[in-house]
């Protein structure tokens, strides 16, 4: 059977190479990787990113012989899925789509996984036929059960009660109550439905009457459920066992992490809580160790963009600054820029904060304040294993801004973050960082903004009344041409009329001119200004192209950027 398995796996990667999907030596790659971690070999293609998941599903499908098939947008009767719980399903990877005559037909993720299929039929008594499906529409079709059947619901439903008034619960007491049933099994529910709704952080929020729950889900939050106030100390207990903080202590903040799976993906959870009014606030920050590294043309980065930003990262030396607010996709955008420009070639090291994408072939190292690996001094000492490339997680302060600086100057390519609100504010921001006005002329190559924007959902968008002379008069004449459409809402977009999302950029190269700005200390303004003459395209015009593609609404593109014309 593990012959067998092996077979298939090797099998796979080489239709896939038949097919042009993924190069030789991406094979290679891809098998020495395998081979070690003992990991699928499709799943380490999905995580190198030299595949897409429908890739991986059409070709197993025609592996083992069984049919592909689309679940998002796609109704199925709840009959059908009441065959497996969801509980089961979840557990299985598998869902029920029909039924036909003692035939349960599902869609797997992972069609030989021989021991689902026997636990189908001993759970439902029906023959099975197997098709084959992604993982992001085994999510959707997971969230299609009826709320009836929400085991969360159950599981609050089944909480403990509130004890007596003037009781006094020990830190003992507290602690049991928190590694049993139903508060292990809630806590495990929150984040396992975060992660197939595809939120990014969960808010636990006391209230003055109950706990709300919310789900932040392509940038904005969502209200998900409501719970008791009583069992508020119990499941903040149950997470801070999980993250490995000091649950005695509730009068200061504390910051933990742990390691998780959901649906067969591995999942770390960063956890913060604050001491608030009505007792402890509790974010959770999720993030997809399986999500893979993009290539630079599925960001949908302009093309007079990507020319431009190629042509920055190709350099051998020279800093590239990326900004942009937390969560706008910084961290996505220069991971996607370190798996394009990685070879056998290089030395690439990173220092993050956290390291929230392993690369393959990349040295990552974590900062670890209480150990006294912060960005500078990590930054020195990589600069002592001969670096081609290194990424910086963020400058914080003079002292990491003027070594990078230095690095760059070196022979060096160095790639990294500020917060500020344009592209050229990044050169004001290392001003006021105190470096010299010719460091940063002579050592900066290209900086750039980035913002993140819904993208409409295209089972459900709809026409946008405004013409095209009102959009002019909002945000002057160049606006580009095209269909504008609005949000409507669908079962598939949960109503919001918006699934996923895109990110928008502004790029400005450093040329002679703007160094020789930089030099005489021109402020932000007038930086962007000749910036914008030299080619720059900016958030604003950015957003209303997407929008002009029907990418994304001429709203969405509004809350996102600050509009001055």
């Amino acid at each position: 059977m593990a012959e067998l398995v092996k077979r298939s796996r090797s099998k796979l990667g080489e239709m896939l190479h038949a097919e042009g999907v993924i190069t030789r030596p991406q094979l290679a790659r891809a098998l020495e990787i395998h081979r070690a971690s003992g990991q699928r070999l499709g799943r380490v293609l999905l995580d190198m990113g030299a595949v897409d998941q429908e890739h991986v599903a059409r070709v197993l499908g025609r592996q083992v012989g069984a049919e592909f098939v689309r679940l998002a947008g796609r109704r199925i009767p709840e009959d059908t899925l009441r065959f497996l719980s969801p509980a089961d399903a979840s557990r299985l990877q598998v869902v029920p789509i029909a039924e036909d005559d003692g035939w349960l037909t599902v869609a797997m993720v992972d069609p030989l996984d021989v021991v689902a299929q026997d636990d189908i039929r001993r759970l439902t008594g029906l023959n099975v036929r197997v098709v084959v499906t992604t993982v992001s529409d085994f999510q959707y079709a997971l969230n299609l059960y009826p709320d009836i059947d929400d085991p969360m619901q159950a599981t609050i439903r089944g909480l403990p009660l509130p004890a007596i008034a003037d009781e006094v619960v020990s830190l003992e007491g507290l602690r049991r109550a928190a590694e049993e049933q139903p508060i292990v099994r809630l806590v495990n529910q929150v984040i396992e439905q975060a992660v197939r709704q595809r939120a990014t952080d969960v808010h636990l929020e006391p209230q003055d009457h109950d706990v709300r729950i919310r789900y932040r889900i392509d940038g904005l939050l969502k209200h998900k459920h409501h719970l008791p106030p009583h069992v508020l100390n119990h499941v903040v207990s149950r997470i801070k066992i999980m993250g490995s903080m000091d649950i005695a202590e509730r009068r200061m903040p504390q910051d933990g992490s742990f390691q998780t799976r959901v649906d067969g993906r591995p999942i770390d959870v960063r956890v913060s809580t604050v001491p608030a009014f009505f007792g402890e606030k509790v974010v959770l920050r999720l993030l997809d160790k399986a999500a893979p590294i993009h290539n630079l043309d599925e960001l949908g980065i302009a093309e007079a963009n990507l020319t431009r930003l190629r042509r920055i990262t190709m350099r051998p030396q020279g800093l590239f600054l990326l900004t942009g607010p937390t969560g706008s996709g910084k961290t996505t955008t220069l991971h996607t820029i370190l798996n394009e420009i990685n070879n056998e070639a290089v030395n690439v090291v990173t220092i993050e904060d956290p390291v929230e994408y392993q690369i393959p072939g990349v040295t990552q190292i974590q900062v670890n304040s209480k150990a006294g690996v912060a960005f500078s001094s990590a930054l020195r000492h990589v600069l002592r294993q001969d670096p081609n490339i290194i990424l910086v997680g963020e400058i914080r302060d003079e002292d990491t801004a003027r070594i990078a600086i230095q690095a760059a100057l070196t022979g060096h390519l160095v790639l990294s973050t500020l917060h500020t609100n344009d592209a050229m504010e990044a050169v004001t921001r290392l001003l006021d960082m105190r470096i010299e006005p010719y460091l940063v002329a002579a050592s900066l190559a290209g900086v750039a903004a980035q913002r993140l924007v819904r993208e409409l959902c295209q089972k459900c968008k709809q026409l946008d009344p405004l013409s095209l002379e009102e959009l002019k008069l909002r945000f002057g004449e160049d606006v580009p041409e095209g269909e504008f459409f609005g949000p409507r809402g669908c079962e598939f977009c949960n109503d919001t009329g918006y699934r996923g999302r895109a990110a928008i950029f502004e790029l400005a190269e450093i040329t002679e001119h703007l160094r020789y700005l930089i030099v005489n200390n021109q402020p932000a303004h007038v930086l962007k200004e000749h910036a914008r003459g030299d080619g720059m395209t900016t958030l604003l015009r950015d957003g209303l192209h997407k929008a002009a593609a029907g990418i994304t609404s001429v709203a969405e593109v509004e809350r996102v950027v600050y509009v001055e014309v």
